[in-house]
């Protein structure tokens, strides 16, 4: 009797997945080679476009992309230049579809897919988030004022870029619905001097300790809050090691330590941010000048390193465009072209704003797409177009 259940839910799985499958080949093949580009801000919906840069095809033997879950509308298949393209979908409507036909594609130029997701963001607690699982690579692009977006609790400046890279998608995406700077005086031996926090919370009862350590404190009051401190460095040396505690506890050990990046130092200030979880006090602890020297030393290595990278790209031409934009294809073009050689990965991430000091692992790779992008060459001349409907 249990052999026959068992054959029973095995027949129901076997027949449910093969249907899937022929109902997929019935509408045409699969497209397994793409780009997707999420296009966020601080508001729930998102922007999605498929790139399809490889293959060509027409209306007799057509690919399908499958759209990503949740409720979407307004779609629109184009080539890179905007030209329309012919497609349709699996369902009587868009909204109730769950794949998009493509009719046609040229094999010079990149077709573009793209919708709107509803209710893809979340807001909590004063922070957008959203979490990235792909198994393809994604680039998340940001609105103009969206200025530092954290990546796995991870702070990323995008002042100046248009987003982020990221290859073999596993991460978390957030950013604080209000950037607004808080400034706190700081009194100390020395004077008074400025520390600026940015919060998704309030911070509460500041305090600055001097002796043999400095250390500067504050309490916790919320559950769930991120922080980004810029401090002077005249008045408190880097790099530091920060705590957290129990609210009046005074004793620090290493199990109290939390994790921490350091970022965007220059010769008056650096940033720093980090997470906490629940209510209690954190202790940030200064470090002695031959520490901080140290420190010193570190980001100037990891300057030249910047200056021998710049020279790299400009001898080698490496860029990172947008895929399906004209420049996109232009630069695959020319890089087609020129001669096979092997250059050193460059790793942005991981040098960061002038060095940034990140304490953990991860597996996810993320580049920054820095802001400009290659202007292509104009050809004189008409080049035409021959579209198949």
């Amino acid at each position: 009797m249990e052999k026959k259940f068992l054959l029973i839910i095995f027949s129901i799985v076997l027949i449910s997945v093969s249907s899937q499958v022929y109902a997929q080949e019935d509408l045409g093949l699969l497209v397994e080679q793409q780009e997707i580009i999420f296009e966020v801000g601080k508001h729930s919906d998102v922007h999605v476009k498929h790139v399809i840069e490889t293959g060509a095809w027409n209306s007799d033997r057509p690919r399908i992309i499958e759209i990503l879950p949740g409720t979407h509308s307004s779609l629109t298949v184009v080539d890179e230049d905007g030209d329309k393209l012919n497609f349709s979908y699996d369902g009587e409507t868009f909204e109730e579809s769950k794949y998009i036909i493509l009719n046609q594609k040229l094999g010079n130029y990149d077709l573009i897919a793209e919708y709107d997701l509803d209710n893809f963001m979340e807001l909590k607690n004063g922070i957008w988030k959203k979490d990235f699982l792909f198994t393809f690579d994604v680039l998340v692009m940001v609105e103009e004022d969206i200025e530092l977006i954290f990546v796995n609790s991870r702070p990323v400046d995008v002042t100046d870029a248009k987003g982020i890279n990221c290859i073999g998608c596993q991460l978390t995406l957030e950013y604080i619905q209000d950037e607004k700077i808080s400034i706190k005086q700081i009194s100390s031996s020395q004077g008074e001097f400025e520390v600026e926090f940015l919060s998704n919370k309030e911070i509460f009862e500041v305090e600055f300790i001097e002796g043999g350590t400095q250390l500067l404190n504050f309490d916790v009051k919320n559950k769930d809050q991120l922080y980004v401190l810029k401090i002077p460095l005249e008045n408190f040396l880097n790099p530091y090691d920060i705590y957290f505690t129990e609210k009046d506890d005074t004793n620090l050990d290493q199990l109290d330590k939390i994790r921490k990046t350091e970022f965007s130092q220059d010769e008056t200030h650096v940033n720093i941010s980090f997470r906490t979880f629940s209510e209690g006090t954190i202790s940030i602890v200064g470090a002695t000048p031959e520490e901080h020297q140290k420190k010193i030393e570190q980001i100037e290595n990891m300057k030249a390193r910047e200056v021998k990278s710049e020279k790299i790209e400009d001898e080698k031409g490496i860029a990172v465009p947008i895929p399906g934009t004209k420049a996109a294809s232009e630069l695959k073009s020319q890089f087609e072209q020129t001669n096979e050689e092997k250059v050193d990965t460059l790793s942005f991430a991981n040098e960061l704003e002038n060095g940034q000091t990140i304490n953990s692992e991860d597996n996810t790779m993320i580049i920054i797409l820095i802001g400009a992008i290659i202007a292509g060459a104009i050809i004189a001349g008409v080049v035409i177009k021959l579209k198949k409907n």
